[in-house]
């Protein structure tokens, strides 16, 4: 979802296009940055009010590489080609750019995007599997160890104590 509105988006256009704003008072206008409105305003005057609209597109490999070619035969920028090709937002271009700088044609394929799988708890299988006696001796066995870090910590505890003691004298 888009951080504009339409309304927002054509406002601000019509400050820099019908009202002689530049587009840097343009944006503080509508509360925007100043590389939003120009990128507004050149999809705009490239297709219309259709080219604001915010829009969620798979684009193919193909596509990639015709907008890559177009760049490097042009001379184009990247805004200037995103534009052109009414590709929303300029960064997405910035990022086929990257990837296929630095992965080749494999870069510009979509990533699947599965969940991860959560790692369900292992000691959960494993207590599943122990019997009733095992358990309660795990059970002792835990408690015991209780009892032996609480004594421990006392006389830990103690021992800062009395050195404290020795330290005030």
């Amino acid at each position: 979802m888009s951080k504009h509105t339409l309304k927002t988006k054509l406002t601000a256009i019509d400050f820099y296009i019908h009202k002689q704003y530049s587009y840097k008072e343009a944006a503080e206008l509508v509360g925007a940055n100043r590389s939003d409105v120009i990128q507004w305003v050149a999809l705009f005057r490239k297709h219309g009010e259709a080219g604001l609209e915010s829009t969620y597109t798979k684009y193919s490999v193909e596509f990639k590489m015709e907008v890559l070619i177009y760049i490097e035969k042009t001379g184009a920028s990247i805004r200037e080609a995103s534009s052109v090709f009414n590709i929303p937002s300029y960064s997405t271009v910035v990022k086929w750019r990257r990837n296929f700088q630095e992965q080749g044609l494999d870069g510009l394929y979509p990533k699947s995007r599965r969940t991860p799988e959560v790692k369900k708890n292992l000691n959960q299988k494993k207590d599943a599997r122990k019997t009733n006696e095992e358990l309660v001796k795990e059970i002792e066995r835990l408690r015991m160890e209780n009892v032996y870090l609480k004594k421990l910590n006392a006389l830990v505890q103690t021992s800062r104590e009395s050195k404290n003691e020795k330290k005030l004298k």
